[in-house]
């Protein structure tokens, strides 16, 4: 897939009234702006060095050939793909972790 919206969708124990615990539905949306590789669950450091529990997103994004230029001399940059990653949080108590890539 590429550039996609994803839909996450997942359950985490909510507090309702009375005082009560239920396992309600949430989902969180997330733009990935290139191809999936590869999707893990557990614990992660996010960009900022916190540690954080939920997915893991691993996907490749095609970049351009182009010329850049430094001090006077000019390089040649080779077109490349780049792997990025990107850390999506969700509770530890979430259950039946499900990604779409439509509203559903």
């Amino acid at each position: 897939m590429i550039s996609k919206t994803l839909y996450i969708y997942y359950e985490s124990r909510d507090r309702v009234r009375g005082g009560k615990v239920w396992w309600k539905p949430h989902v969180k949306r997330v733009y990935v702006s290139g191809t999936v590789v590869r999707v893990v669950r557990g614990t992660f450091t996010n960009r900022y060095g916190r540690r954080v529990h939920g997915l893991k997103i691993v996907y490749e994004n095609p970049r351009r050939a182009f010329i850049a230029e430094r001090e006077g001399k000019r390089y040649k940059v080779r077109r490349a793909i780049v792997e990025v990653t990107k850390i999506v949080e969700l509770p530890e108590d979430a259950r039946n972790v499900r990604i779409h890539t439509r509203k559903s």
